[in-house]
């Protein structure tokens, strides 16, 4: 294999023009050697084939005669270089301005990220500032429930203790009226019986009836049932105070009283004909180590209604004892004393 022979003259004018030699006796011998134009052709048209810089080999030597070439394929010649080089300025200014373009288009697209950015940073602020105020909202409005409950627990307890006066008021005055009915009607048998009396030994001793006016009647004072003394609020609460007093290191366990007080009040309150829930044995081991043993669980059920047997084994209210307003009034009591953590330990 050999290097192919290609025309000296046509060679030198190519690298004269600036085509590298290895280009150039490439071009000469793919294009037969024939004239500088062809080669020139051939160059602009395989410029970019990967092996255009590698010299072409053949088996034997050709011998090519040389061709005359004249000025007019020279000027044909230069001017297809000049016309190359102005289509490379050409391509470099295209491609120089399409490297301006993509640098403005790429500060386009970052001036577009940096408002999706501040976009994003813009919901998020406004979504963190509606989330404050929703949650502002709600304390409000937990404010406000728990303001509305207090006003009503207030209430509450204030009818309470309204409601207790006025039925110990009803109480008092039908306890009244019974006794001035009970002396006039004892008053009224003394006085049938003095009459009836008198009568009866008139007809014994043969003597006309009376006729005369009756004398006044004789007063005499008949045996009243005892005014079983009333119940009210304050001594309930006191009550609860000096328990709270006597165990003010243990208030676990006082709580823990104060809500089987309240469980016995409020079953009889429900359930007044259930024997079951007016009778406390005092020996209950629940009973007795909750309420029995702290001074001042059995003084407050005692005020509720509730007495000791004979034997001091049971507790027991009797049907004709249910008061519900003062087993009321004593829920109430019972209920503030857990509510407040003050509850007995401010007074004296």
């Amino acid at each position: 294999m050999a290097v192919p022979q290609v025309d000296k003259k046509m060679l030198g004018e190519l690298e004269v023009m600036g085509f590298p030699a290895v280009r150039s006796i490439r071009a000469l011998h793919y294009s037969g050697n024939s004239n500088l134009e062809s080669a020139i052709n051939w160059l602009l048209e395989h410029e970019s084939d990967p092996d255009i810089d590698q010299l072409p080999l053949v088996s034997r030597e050709i011998s090519i005669e040389c061709g005359d070439t004249s000025n007019e394929v020279r000027n044909s010649a230069q001017g297809m270089r000049t016309h190359a080089q102005e289509r490379k300025s050409e391509e470099q200014a295209t491609a120089g301005s399409q490297k301006e373009i993509s640098q403005v288009e790429r500060e386009l697209n970052a001036n577009e990220h940096e408002e999706e950015d501040r976009k994003r940073v813009l919901a998020l602020h406004k979504s963190k500032r509606d989330e404050e105020e929703k949650s502002r909202g709600r304390i409000r409005n937990q404010l406000q429930e728990d303001k509305r409950e207090r006003i009503q627990a207030a209430k509450d307890v204030m009818e309470a203790k309204r409601t207790l006066e006025e039925n110990q008021r009803k109480r008092m005055m039908e306890s009244r009226k019974a006794e001035q009915e009970e002396e006039k009607r004892a008053r009224e048998r003394i006085r049938q019986r003095i009459e009836d009396d008198k009568a009866e030994r008139r007809r014994g001793l043969g003597l006309p009836r009376e006729n005369t006016v009756a004398s006044p009647p004789i007063v005499t004072l008949a045996k009243v049932k005892p005014i079983e003394p009333i119940v009210t609020s304050e001594q309930l609460r006191d009550c609860l105070r000096n328990l709270k007093k006597n165990h003010k290191d243990d208030n676990v366990r006082v709580k823990r009283a104060f809500q089987i007080l309240l469980k016995i009040v409020a079953n009889i309150v429900k359930n007044p004909e259930e024997e079951k829930f007016r009778r406390i044995r005092l020996n209950n081991p629940v009973f007795k180590d909750r309420v029995g043993n702290l001074q001042g669980g059995v003084e407050f059920l005692e005020l509720c209604g509730f007495q000791k047997l004979r034997n001091n084994s049971y507790l027991v209210m009797p049907r004709g004892k249910v008061d519900v307003a003062l087993l009321n009034a004593a829920g109430v009591q019972i209920a503030s004393a857990m509510e407040n953590p003050y509850f007995g330990l401010l007074s004296k």
